[in-house]
């Protein structure tokens, strides 16, 4: 009996240290004012859910905050370490990715499956694209202009 619970403590532990994933959530009350003045001003009813320190595949360090006004309407901001807001984030279809893109993904990222995608309206009124690719066990996200220029990519 002894031994069946050293093992199970043992199997518990194992399961926590690999599941493990490095945690980058912040607390609400630790955002820069700027991001909370951004909301309030620009997404009246919207509350502030959560918040993470992300660093983006261009190297840039940034707050991505997760905004939500009732039960069903959610919205991805992102901002730089300032408060300044540089695109919100929504997933799209996989379809709906412009030819462009769809057409760099076949000729740069043969063999890799599009498994997920999300629409970036950038401040200044562009758009991007942050697509993730799999292929066996080779996960990258790559972000591309909306004429499949790719800006740049990492490894999952």
């Amino acid at each position: 009996m002894k031994k069946l619970l050293r093992y199970t403590l043992v199997l518990v532990g194992l399961i926590q240290l690999v599941s493990c994933k490095k945690d980058n959530s912040i607390a609400i009350a630790d955002l820069p004012a700027a991001i909370k003045n951004y909301v309030e001003a620009n997404y009246p009813g919207y509350a502030l859910e959560e918040a993470e320190q992300e660093t983006l595949c261009t190297g840039e360090s940034t707050y991505e905050v997760e905004i939500e006004q009732g039960d069903d309407d959610e919205l991805e901001l992102t901002f730089d370490t300032d408060g300044n807001f540089l695109f919100s984030e929504t997933e799209i279809p996989v379809a709906e990715l412009p030819a462009a893109v769809i057409n760099t993904i076949a000729s740069n990222y043969a063999g890799f499956k599009t498994e997920e995608a999300d629409k970036l309206s950038m401040a200044d009124g562009t758009t991007r694209y942050e697509v993730e690719l799999e292929k066996g066990k080779t996960e990258k996200e790559v972000l591309f202009d909306a004429e499949g220029g790719v800006i740049c990519e990492q490894d999952e």
